[in-house]
């Protein structure tokens, strides 16, 4: 199979930190993922406009892995 690999960090600020909690990272993959799959997202990068739970794509935060 080839397919790019997303992996979403969901971060909030806490303490002047940037910290992933994982009860509202969860509640964020949720409708990140019924957004793509209900769009037929073929391209990660169309996920960057994606808005929820309070959530916003952030490009200074993004990486490639390889």
């Amino acid at each position: 199979m080839n397919a790019a690999i997303v992996a979403p960090f969901f971060q909030d600020k806490k303490n002047d930190r940037c910290k992933i909690i994982s009860f509202y990272a969860k509640r964020a993959r949720g409708p990140m993922a019924r957004r793509a799959v209900r769009r037929g997202v073929t391209n990660p990068a169309a996920l960057r406009n994606f808005d929820s739970e309070g959530y916003t794509f952030e490009a200074a935060s993004t990486c490639q892995l390889s």
